[in-house]
């Protein structure tokens, strides 16, 4: 999930994890009604909050794990073996000992993302799992977020990382201003920009009018000349368009020497949907 500050992400993911209720509606988190059924959504979920406030301090690592997996009803045997599982997957084999008060903010994060897992659940509510860590320890909780994919676990997260959300989505949904604007797998959203590049590079030079007749004119939005014989058109749809370009270079004797197509980002589609909606 992406929107701006402020837009309502934390919210919304606290609303679906029953921390706190909704002012209007429902809302259902496998198969569970937030409002009617609200210990059933607990136990089906694990869940990250961006600003941890419910470990203790005096307690070190595995303390704190410990604590909370009694409460999750985990059998002792179960549990230790689970804590151990989760403080090596998170790299936090070395901390166990230390205090939490003593852990850094991406240990703290790795530590609440560690809690969220120790009871294997179905869902995962994630708020900005890779916030205001480094980059080495952001890379290793995107792995172990798309190995939980992997395991067909259902995970909802909201980020202002682009490249994250371009990497571990499925389906991205715009909020702004306490409104989801849209809700759509990623290449449906790319495509309501109605604009993809096509880069083409060729053995000789070319000029607009060569590409711009009967049949793909109408076709081209922008023609835009890099070089002589390299050149880009921004059209709405390149699937439309690719076959007749190819043709109409090759009856004018011109060698592809390279063709490629750019879609928008999930930057350019976030953008575009804020934008308009302050208009």
């Amino acid at each position: 999930m992406l929107g701006p500050n402020g837009a309502g992400k934390t919210t919304f993911l606290k609303t679906i994890s029953t921390l706190i209720l909704p002012t209007y509606g429902d809302a259902w988190v496998n198969g569970y009604n937030i409002k009617k059924d609200e210990y059933k959504v607990r136990k089906s979920i694990g869940l990250s909050t961006g600003f941890e406030r419910s470990f203790y301090y005096r307690l070190n690592g595995y303390q704190n794990l410990e604590f909370f997996g009694t409460l999750y009803g985990i059998k002792s045997k179960d549990l230790k073996e689970r804590i151990n599982f989760l403080l090596n997957l998170f790299n936090l084999e070395d901390a166990k000992d230390l205090k939490y008060m003593k852990y850094s903010t991406g240990m703290k994060k790795k530590l609440s993302l560690a809690r969220a897992l120790l009871h294997d659940p179905d869902v995962y509510i994630f708020d900005e799992p890779t916030s205001s860590i480094d980059p080495i320890s952001a890379n290793e909780i995107r792995d172990i977020i798309l190995s939980l994919k992997d395991k067909n676990k259902t995970i909802i997260l909201s980020t202002h990382d682009m490249h994250e959300a371009e990497l571990l989505a499925d389906r991205i949904g715009i909020l702004n201003k306490g409104n989801m604007l849209a809700v759509d797998k990623k290449e449906n959203l790319k495509r309501v920009l109605k604009k993809e590049i096509i880069k083409v590079k060729v053995d000789k030079a070319i000029s607009e009018d060569l590409i711009s007749q009967d049949g793909i004119k109408e076709k081209i939005n922008l023609f835009r000349r890099i070089k002589d014989n390299e050149f880009e058109i921004e059209v709405e749809n390149s699937a439309e368009v690719l076959d007749q370009l190819i043709e109409k270079l090759k009856s004018q004797d011109r060698k592809i020497l390279t063709i490629n197509v750019e879609i928008p980002s999930i930057e350019e589609v976030f953008i575009n949907f804020v934008r308009n909606d302050k208009k």
